[in-house]
């Protein structure tokens, strides 16, 4: 990846290494967590959670860097995150 000069362009894909980052961090957890089957049977729903947050850090972290954003987000599978960002972008 080349490094851009623009210091707010080297700034979003530093955001989006350290969305993926963490995205990785939270999926690790996420397998611990599951390693109980009686954690899964009590809280599978924060658990879903947990994995829906983690796909919306790598759709973030792809709109960062795409060289068109505004025409990366329609390919955003996750239709809530493309909502509230067409609407925020219509405000």
């Amino acid at each position: 990846m080349t490094i851009p000069e623009d210091p707010a362009a080297r700034l979003r894909l530093l955001i989006a290494d350290e969305l993926e980052r963490s995205r990785g961090e939270m999926e690790a957890l996420g397998v611990a967590l599951c390693a109980d089957p009686a954690l899964v049977a009590a809280h599978g729903g924060a658990l879903q959670a947990l994995d829906r947050l983690g796909q919306q850090q790598l759709a973030l972290a792809t709109l960062l860097r795409a060289d068109d954003p505004i025409g990366a987000l329609q390919a955003i599978t996750l239709g809530d995150l493309q909502r509230r960002l067409h609407l925020a972008m219509a405000d």
